[in-house]
């Protein structure tokens, strides 16, 4: 008729209902190609980040199914249900593309529902700790705008269902459906056995089946089908073990139990107190004699860990360690309700190992007992109780320095095992935090700097000091040093400085995994002060601890070995990339590495993940 096509457009007359042919019925093609753009530039995006690339096929024809899926589905409801399911599913999902983009820039892992399952939020953070990668908002406007565009075309379509279009969605959708089911089936086949072999296809097989890892878990499988096994997987986790895995876990215990000896420091520390410290936010840079001297004394005269790490699992990363050192066990991941903390039972936890051995068992933090339910979760890993900011008065339950407040509690029992989460190094940082302006003059003078997230941290780092340095004086004045020992390890490296090349430089490494190295020492007047190589992990304290005091872990299954045993000697991290003091190997890198530790590490990680799923030690 004359007219453009903009006028056209734009006015409701690009077609009319009653145009013959398929032009009327093109609304889903917007919806589409939003859906494979939204997944594509996910993907493309953090293409690095995973064991498969942007190229991987199974993750390109899962995304194709749901996106004929979704997009099919308009055509069997009627005109209102067409505008609710264009605009609903495709705006949850462009939501959840952007919020994967800041975990990753946060925690350098993808987004999981079970990161939201935890009793308190735990996390304090703001929205400046979050970055979102400039492709991944581009595409999310652009999938917007092709919704909005959609929007626009349903405007002439046919208002009510009719057979054709009921038989062209049940069609487009049938054929999703099928892309789908073969995939799942075909390319992640359920194996009845468990197999320790580590090729590339193997491992993909293993990041899809099992969801440790989120990263790799959303790779292989794309942004949909991520999010439904995900959500799947929350709602109906995996029940008990079977014979089987129970007979691959108690084969795992017994090889354990067999390669394990003594050495010169079994037994070294019995009878004697404990209290251990997890460090919050304490970097391997902050801690030194000019920022934190009370604790880079006690190193100095400790046993330390040259090549320790820290791994982390789940985006809860205080909590990610928490419960490592605490059992020995890898935290729940996708597949695992968090339910498992206050449920399964834990027999050869740090807590129960003492008070098997006649120790009081208590535990301390600033917060109070509903962040990461730890107010029902430690008394189920054995502790008598959980005592927080609020039960020891804190002034201000930031500020570490008043954790003194607890020092006679944190003393009860004779011998007694006390352990402690410090706080002042967390974030979020500001001018205007208590902890920065009670420690700015000082942070200043040693940073050498006025202002920014290092000087904040330095300020962190001072607190936290203090009260080391109060512990240490109360335990000399209450004449309790002599039998006391002392334990230090840092939950996670220094992620609230928002500055991982920073980071990187400081502590002279080029990766994320390997940035997770931190401080790991003991000290005690009965302990030769020293340095031990040996490359180990927050698995690795538990059993450490326990060979020092002579404490028996005969029928635990425990990921890690001692720090001063011969097994061991190696950190792997949760994309299942290693490292063992030489050599750093990560899958994909096209090296081979060793078959055997890959395998090993494969094992390790399975086993543990069933030990959680299934309560192992509550069904024996």
């Amino acid at each position: 008729m004359g007219l453009s096509f903009r006028y056209c457009l734009l006015h409701d007359r690009l077609y009319s209902r009653e145009m013959e042919g398929p032009i009327p019925y093109l609304y889903p093609v917007p919806m589409f190609l939003a859906y494979l753009l939204l997944d594509f530039t996910l993907r493309f995006t953090y293409r690095s980040a995973g064991i498969v690339g942007v190229k991987y096929l199974p993750a390109a024809l899962f995304t194709l199914g749901w996106a004929l899926v979704l997009s099919g589905l308009v055509f069997l409801l009627p005109l209102k249900g067409k505008r609710l399911s264009r605009g609903i599913p495709l705006g949850v999902f462009v939501g959840l593309a952007v919020t994967h983009s800041g975990f990753m820039s946060m925690f350098g892992r993808f987004f999981s529902f079970s990161a939201m399952t935890f009793g308190g939020t735990g996390s304090f953070f703001t929205a400046e700790y979050f970055r979102f990668d400039w492709k991944v908002i581009t595409a999310s406007v652009v999938a917007v705008l092709l919704l909005l565009l959609a929007g626009h075309m349903l405007n002439a379509a046919p208002p009510k269902v009719n057979k054709k279009t009921c038989l062209g969605g049940v069609g487009i959708m049938a054929v999703g459906a099928v892309i789908i089911l073969a995939v799942h089936f075909l390319c992640f086949p359920k194996v009845d056995t468990v197999i320790w072999e580590n090729t590339p296809e193997d491992a993909a097989a293993a990041a899809y089946q099992d969801y440790n890892d989120t990263t790799n878990a959303l790779m292989v499988s794309g942004l949909y089908q991520y999010t439904v096994r995900d959500i799947w997987m929350l709602l109906a986790p995996a029940g008990a073990m079977d014979q089987e895995e129970r007979e691959e876990v108690d084969a795992y215990v017994a090889c354990y139990e067999a390669a394990k000896t003594d050495n010169e420091y079994t037994g070294l520390l019995a009878g004697k107190n404990l209290i251990m410290v997890q460090l919050e936010a304490i970097d391997t840079w902050m801690l030194s004699e000019a920022y934190m001297p009370n604790l880079w004394n006690l190193k100095q005269e400790s046993l330390s860990f040259a090549n320790h790490y820290t791994p982390a699992y789940i985006t809860a990363g205080t909590f990610n360690t928490e419960f490592m050192s605490n059992t020995g066990l890898l935290p729940a991941t996708g597949g695992i309700p968090t339910s498992v903390y206050t449920r399964d039972h834990y027999p050869y936890s740090m807590a129960n190992l003492f008070a098997d051995a006649g120790y009081t068992a208590r535990s301390f933090h600033n917060s109070e007992g509903t962040v990461y339910d730890r107010g029902t979760i430690h008394p189920n890993l054995g502790y008598e109780s959980y005592t927080s900011g609020g039960d020891m008065e804190m002034e201000n339950y930031q500020m570490d320095r008043y954790l003194i407040n607890g020092f006679n509690q944190m003393t009860e029992g004779d011998p007694f095992y006390t352990f402690i989460i410090t706080y002042s190094g967390h974030g979020p940082y500001g001018d205007d935090s208590a902890i920065y302006q009670a420690n700015a003059k000082e942070a200043q003078a040693a940073a050498q700097r006025t202002d920014g997230n290092y000087v904040y941290a330095v300020a962190g780092a001072m607190e936290t000091d203090r009260f080391i340095g109060e512990l240490v004086d109360k335990l000399t004045e209450s004449g309790l040093l002599e039998d006391t020992v002392l334990v230090f390890y840092a939950d996670h490296y220094n992620y609230y400085m928002m500055d991982d090349g920073l980071n990187m430089e400081l502590k002279g490494v080029d990766n994320m995994n390997l940035l997770q190295h931190t401080d790991f020492f003991i000290w005690s007047q009965d302990l030769p002060a020293g340095q031990v190589d040996k490359v180990t992990s927050t698995l690795d304290i538990l059993p450490t601890v326990a060979n020092l005091f002579g404490l028996d872990t005969t029928g635990a299954f425990l990921a890690g070995h001692d720090g001063l045993g011969d097994q061991g000697g190696y950190v792997f991290f949760s994309d299942g990339s290693w490292y063992d003091g030489q050599t750093y190997w990560a899958l994909g890198s096209g090296d081979p590495g060793d078959p055997q530790r890959s395998s090993q590490i494969t094992q390790i990680t399975t086993l543990s993940n069933l030990v959680l799923s299934g309560d192992y030690y509550g069904e024996k």
